[in-house]
C-alpha cells in the first residue's frame, strides 16, 4: 500500500472480523495510519493507536492517538490485551525488534497482516506481481510460512493463519479479451462461474502469548 492510501484507508471486513473473534478488551493499533480501526471500534473497545508521525484524521478524537515507534514503545508491559499491526511490518528497518515489542506489551495477542508476496507458477510464468511488490517502501516481503516464523521468533505462538482480501480476475481478462456490453457481462459471469483458484492480496496471523 502506498503512502497516500494511509490517509484514507477504510476498514476491511476480514480485519474486523479477526479482531471481534480474537481481541481482549484493550487494543493498541500499532501503526494505525489514519486511525479507521481506532475510530470505528472506540465505542465498543478500550482501543488508542499510535504511527511513527500525525495523521490529521486523528484530530476528531486526538486524545486517542499518539506518536511512537513501532521497535520502541512507550506502554509498559503487559498493558492492553491486544496489539494490531495492519501493514506495517513490510515497512520496518527491523521487524523482528517491533514483533517483540508487540509481545512485550500485550497480555493476550497480537493480530498481524502483510502483503501477501507468493507468486504462484503462472503468476511467475506471466510475469504478474501484486501491487504491492512495487511499493518503493516496502523493505520487507513475506508469505504465510515467512511471517508464521517470524512471530514465532518473536516469542508468540500462532492460533491462527489464513489469506484475506481475494482479488478478481474479472477486469484483467476483460480488458485483455477486449469484451464490452452485452458480450462482455455474459464474459464476465461465464468467468465469474468458472474461476477455480483463488489468489488473495494479504497475510492474516494471530499470535497468542505462550
Amino acid at each position: 500500500m502506498s503512502a497516500v492510501s494511509y490517509e484514507t484507508r477504510g476498514i476491511n471486513p476480514d480485519r474486523l472480523d479477526a479482531i471481534r473473534r480474537h481481541a481482549g478488551r484493550t487494543i493498541l493499533d500499532v501503526g494505525c495510519g489514519s486511525g479507521a480501526y481506532v475510530l470505528h471500534l472506540s465505542g465498543e473497545y478500550d482501543i488508542t493507536g499510535v504511527d511513527h508521525h500525525f495523521y490529521e484524521s486523528w484530530r476528531v478524537n486526538p486524545s486517542l492517538f499518539s506518536i511512537s515507534d513501532a521497535s520502541s514503545l512507550t506502554h509498559d508491559t503487559e498493558t492492553v490485551d491486544t496489539v494490531l499491526s495492519f501493514e506495517t511490518l513490510e515497512h520496518l528497518a527491523d521487524p523482528l525488534s517491533a514483533l517483540r515489542e508487540y509481545h512485550r506489551v500485550c497480555r493476550k495477542n497480537v493480530i498481524v497482516t502483510v502483503p501477501n508476496c507468493e507468486l504462484t507458477p503462472g503468476m511467475e510464468q506471466s510475469r504478474l506481481v501484486y501491487y504491492h511488490w512495487i511499493d518503493r517502501t516496502h523493505i520487507n516481503f513475506y508469505n504465510l510460512d515467512t511471517l508464521a516464523a517470524l512471530v514465532e521468533d518473536a516469542g508468540l505462538r500462532v492460533v491462527e493463519r489464513r489469506h484475506i482480501n481475494r482479488i478478481s480476475l474479472l477486469p484483467f481478462l476483460t480488458e485483455a479479451l477486449d469484451v464490452s456490453g452485452v458480450l462482455g457481462r455474459v464474459m464476465r459471469q461465464l468467468l465469474a462461474r468458472r474461476q477455480r483458484r483463488e489468489y488473495r492480496m494479504t497475510c492474516l496471523l494471530v499470535g497468542a502469548r505462550r
